[in-house]
């Protein structure tokens, strides 16, 4: 199969958008992010850990410290920003995808995790199987574990209060959710999978 991550990523419901529907034990993941800045815009930061190696290249940047084309393999924790050089400038721009390579075994674990910007001590630490599915399950597009677990991560976030740091006081403020749109991703493919059961108990085919 073949993407056009360009294309894919203009009509994209959030960021780490899988290009192709292939998740299963040993499967390479790539997902595709649109980086887009605008007044008012912030995409915070956190630190995502995964047992499984995942390397980041990009397709094209504008004030960005990103160089087109550039490849990045990244530790198994890593920091996770827009990586916009200014948020707030509406013609700043990156388009990357970040690929990931899905537990030969089956079983594989991430980890979201929000530290206080002033002194760096951990407030929110999120840790979740993401183990690539191995049978079909009735449905017809998987929900990408990463991503369910990104959503997790936010709402325990802005719900629990993780922004004020009770080490130093300095109140981080609530997670950005809407710039990273993994709720409504994970709405539309629940949603997507409750229309594809519908229509299979309907009935027979005309």
């Amino acid at each position: 199969m073949k993407a056009n991550v360009y294309e894919r990523m203009a009509k994209g419901a959030a960021q780490l958008m899988p290009l192709f529907p292939y998740d299963y034990p040993g499967s390479i993941v790539p997902c595709g992010n649109v980086l887009i800045g605008g007044r008012d815009q912030s995409y915070g930061q956190f630190y995502h850990w995964n047992t499984v190696s995942e390397v980041v290249v990009c397709y094209g940047a504008h004030n960005s410290p990103l160089a087109p084309a550039q490849i990045i393999a990244t530790k198994n924790l890593h920091g996770v920003n827009s990586r916009l050089a200014d948020e707030t400038d509406p013609d700043a721009c990156a388009v990357i995808v970040v690929t990931q390579h899905q537990a030969e075994d089956g079983h594989q674990t991430e980890a979201m995790i929000a530290r206080c910007a002033n002194c760096k001590n951990e407030l929110i630490r999120h840790e979740y199987d993401s183990s690539p599915p191995k049978d079909e399950d009735g449905t017809v597009v998987h929900q990408f574990p990463t991503t369910v677990g990104s959503a997790q991560f936010a709402d325990l976030h802005n719900v629990v209060g993780g922004g004020l740091c009770p080490h130093c006081g300095h109140d981080n403020g609530g997670f950005p959710v809407a710039a990273w749109g993994w709720h409504r991703q994970v709405r539309q493919t629940d949603a997507t999978n409750r229309a594809y059961r519908a229509l299979k108990d309907s009935g027979p085919a005309a």
